[in-house]
């Protein structure tokens, strides 16, 4: 079933007004987004849901919160809301993963950083969550449990069909106001994200849609890094955004770049084409059309980097047909390259590290590029996902905006209308 906004959508007045490009079925608008924001309301001794997305790095030995950009990123968010008393809803993982915990470390991580204490109930809306829910005073904070261990939560959901769950029939009547912050799940049609009577747009929300509108209507020159995981995903939005002159170039690495070379007939070794094969062959038709038409804005690396005895070793692949070696890293002469136009660019948007950046050897590569980030004078973004992990374990992101959204950043960026949006804009309270 569709995405569907329900009728009546109240006042007009006091909105956030945001222009972005989106596709409306198979025709592409430019679309005025309008929604309300928390500086449209006192929400001063009010009881608030605010949904959140604080889904981490997790060590399963050590049982502990490896990184935690996201949830560090809604302190700002719960400060706004000091003197309300606010419900965390958020998720982790999802079922059948290791790292599907319930939300007790997050809560204690939470509480590291506030004045308060952070009161976790290992529920969602039974008994104890709603007995908890109604004790709650101003000024408190009580985070439920992990939201996708409710199974309907994990299924894709209409607006309407979310709203008649057990999940929002249960716990909307305790509160004034429902809030969702969680960007990072912006492309996410579930329950907790969109059913509630009313939304509001949170803090982090606003800020990461202002960025949005700068990367699709960017200062040139502007350019996108690709690499990373989820080639096809990172080829269709670098697609848009070549066909709509967002980009003047785009520096490809990582799967993509692995993706592109075979479907241009190059053979790579077994493990590269186990990666990349299925994508190859389902995109190879528009690869070839999108390498052809914008052949002067995309660059390919001309070396790479493997592994040899534990060492690393680089390869110039700039004139060979077969790459018999597993690529970890892009080399030094595309690290230059790529570098040198970073420093030439006004805007600039990272998909992914070019390299496998977890192993030692691979790192050069990513940590370069963040460097050349760092040190020019353009807009930087990092589309979150594990080039933002890899930014926040070097240490060095003076100049570089974080995403908290990888894959719904992806899909605002490929001409997607998502699910968040779409519910702000038609539930604001009135």
């Amino acid at each position: 079933m569709g995405l569907l906004p329900p009728n009546g959508t109240g006042s007009n007045q006091n909105f956030e007004k945001l222009k972005l490009l989106f596709f409306v079925g198979d025709i592409e608008h430019m679309v005025e987004m309008n929604f309300k924001s928390i500086e449209d309301f006192d929400l001063t001794g009010k009881k608030v849901l605010l949904r959140v997305d604080i889904n981490s790095s997790i060590d399963i030995e050590n049982y502990s919160i490896r990184e935690d950009p996201r949830i560090r990123a809604i302190l700002p968010t719960l400060d706004r809301l000091k003197d309300s008393a606010v419900v965390l809803l958020a998720h982790q993982s999802r079922p059948g993963e290791k790292d599907f915990i319930s939300l007790k470390l997050h809560a204690d991580k939470i509480e590291s950083y506030l004045p308060t204490k952070v009161q976790f109930i290992e529920d969602i809306f039974g008994e104890k969550a709603i007995q908890a829910i109604k004790e709650l005073k101003p000024g408190k904070i009580l985070l439920l449990d992990n939201i996708r261990k409710w199974d309907r939560e994990n299924v894709e959901s209409s607006i309407e069909e979310a709203e008649q769950t057990e999940l929002i029939q249960k716990l909307s009547p305790y509160f004034d106001y429902f809030i969702n912050d969680a960007f990072g799940a912006a492309h996410r049609a579930q329950p907790s994200l969109i059913g509630w009577p009313t939304l509001i747009c949170g803090p982090l929300v606003k800020k990461e849609l202002d960025m949005v509108n700068k990367l699709l209507n960017p200062e040139h020159p502007s350019i996108m890094i690709v690499g990373g995981a989820k080639a096809d995903d990172k080829f269709k939005a670098l697609k848009y955004n070549l066909e709509k002159g967002n980009l003047d170039k785009a520096l490809i690495a990582g799967l993509t770049a692995s993706m592109i070379l075979l479907a241009k007939g190059v053979k790579l070794s077994e493990t590269d084409t186990k990666l990349v094969k299925k994508y190859s062959d389902k995109l190879q038709g528009d690869i070839l059309d999108v390498m052809q038409k914008f052949k002067a804005q995309i660059m390919l690396p001309v070396d790479i980097a493997t592994e040899e005895n534990g060492q690393r070793k680089e390869i110039s692949i700039d004139q060979l047909n077969i790459i018999p070696y597993p690529i970890g890293d892009i080399g030094e002469r595309t690290q230059k390259l790529y570098i040198n136009a970073i420093k030439s660019a006004k805007t600039v948007v990272a998909n992914g590290p070019p390299g496998i950046f977890e192993k030692e050897v691979f790192q050069k590569g990513t940590y370069r590029l963040i460097d050349a980030m760092n040190e020019s004078d353009a807009y930087c973004v990092i589309g979150g996902g594990d080039m933002g992990a890899a930014a926040e374990m070097y240490g060095k992101t003076d100049n570089i905006t974080i995403s908290t959204g990888g894959g719904a950043l992806l899909d605002i960026l490929s001409g997607k209308k998502v699910p968040l949006l779409i519910a702000l804009q038609s539930k604001p309270p009135k």
